[in-house]
């Protein structure tokens, strides 16, 4: 396909790659990889879209890997399940479900590609469970010669820089995951003062399988929402979707199902977000000083503040950094101001140890990333070996120093 134009989920990233290609196969995305290596052009893969920073944006070949989905196999042994890298992470608890098996723990969106989600880092709540990247067992990747490698726990820090790459090993093709037996999952909410839920809630993680709260500006009230395992039948009220920043979108009736289809909440207007990773000892301070800046200085930005947890992870990139950690987001809708506030916040994430999620709105320079990230020399290192002519690449991530 020939294309003009690309544009993230959110709309606010546009590029206008020569070509967007959509191999059906791995000799056609073979094929698409040398072409844009000789003609020395870059080489980017778009996922779902579902990034906020602008890590896909080329004006070379953009790779749309959709055609190459599905469940590769299953290990009966370890439950390891080989997947597509194209496949969308909604389209996998189905037949993840037919072997009893699921993902132990997902994000509240589940419309990425299983690659870009394992690639950015993408993670749901809980100190017990982690990432996707956490739950990646190998990777294999497409050179730019075109040839395939496999990267494994044979070779411990490649498969750490490997599992949070941002794509800039190679493309993955096919991703090796953990899963656990399948399980579901009884959602509960309930409305909190915001002094009561941030006090509240470390306790109540504890007591649940996952925990995570939402502070409504607009409102000055916390929604808490936690799961718990549960052997129930499931059943989920019908509840019409409210609009955004209202309690009623957040504070919902109880239901039980399976575990895939429990995590994920209806998106249905488009937003861009900003996250930070922080010590988890430093999330409460850095929560109240987040209020105290949107109802002194920004009143008007009321989307929803969302707070949750993480366990440590040992991929290079990851922004954890081996360390329990909180995480705070900070949303806008398309069309309103959000630098202003973004910008802000930043600074108080940054003064209480914070990391920027990699698929999110971030506006730190390469100095900054060097000292946030001390192992980026080895992961460079091992990007320079996989990819020496830096074919895996665009602008943006170079300009980082990511790509040197």
């Amino acid at each position: 396909m020939t294309a003009t134009e690309w544009a993230n989920w959110a709309g606010n990233v546009h590029a206008s790659p020569r070509v967007i290609a959509q191999p059906a196969s791995l000799d056609e995305l073979r094929t698409a990889v040398i072409e844009a290596a000789h003609r020395g052009e870059t080489v980017r893969v778009a996922g779902a879209g579902h990034s906020f920073a602008p890590l896909c944006a080329t004006n070379g070949t953009l790779l749309d890997l959709s055609r190459l989905s599905g469940i590769d196999r299953i290990d009966p042994e370890t439950g390891h399940a080989a997947i597509w890298a194209g496949s969308r992470i909604a389209d996998l608890g189905d037949p993840l479900l037919a072997h009893g098996r699921a993902f132990a723990n997902q994000g509240d969106i589940d419309r990425q590609a299983i690659a870009g989600a394992v690639a950015t880092g993408t993670h749901g709540t809980g100190r017990t469970h982690g990432s996707f990247a956490s739950m990646i067992r190998a990777v294999e990747l497409l050179r730019p010669d075109g040839e395939l490698t496999t990267i494994d726990d044979s070779e411990p820090n490649r498969l750490r820089a490997a599992a949070l790459a941002l794509g800039l090993l190679g493309v993955m093709t096919r991703l090796t995951l953990a899963t656990v037996p399948a399980y579901k999952l009884r959602e509960q909410t309930r409305a909190l003062s915001f002094d009561a839920c941030l006090d509240a809630f470390l306790a109540t993680e504890a007591t649940h399988r996952n925990a995570e709260f939402w502070w409504l500006p607009a409102h000055d009230r916390c929604v808490l929402k936690s799961f718990v395992a549960t052997d129930d039948e499931p059943f989920r009220p019908e509840t019409p979707e409210a609009p955004p920043g209202t309690l009623e979108r957040y504070l919902k009736p109880d239901a039980v199902d399976w575990s895939w289809r429990i995590y994920p909440s209806l998106r249905t207007v488009p937003f861009v977000e900003m996250e930070y990773t922080l010590p988890l000892a430093a999330g409460p301070e850095a929560m109240r000083a987040v209020r105290a800046l949107m109802q002194t200085h920004h009143p008007d930005c009321t989307w929803a503040v969302e707070y949750r947890t993480q366990p440590a992870e040992s991929p290079l990139l990851s922004p954890t950094q081996g360390v329990q950690s909180a995480t705070i987001s900070l949303h806008q809708a398309i069309g309103l101001p959000h630098e202003p506030l973004f910008r802000a916040a930043e600074r108080i994430f940054l003064a209480h140890g914070g990391r920027p999620h990699w698929g999110k709105i971030h506006f730190l320079d390469r100095g900054q990333l060097e000292r946030l990230y001390p192992e980026l020399p080895t992961f460079r290192a091992i990007r320079a070996d996989l990819d020496p002519a830096r074919l895996f690449t665009n602008a943006s991530l170079a300009t980082l120093g990511l790509a040197a």
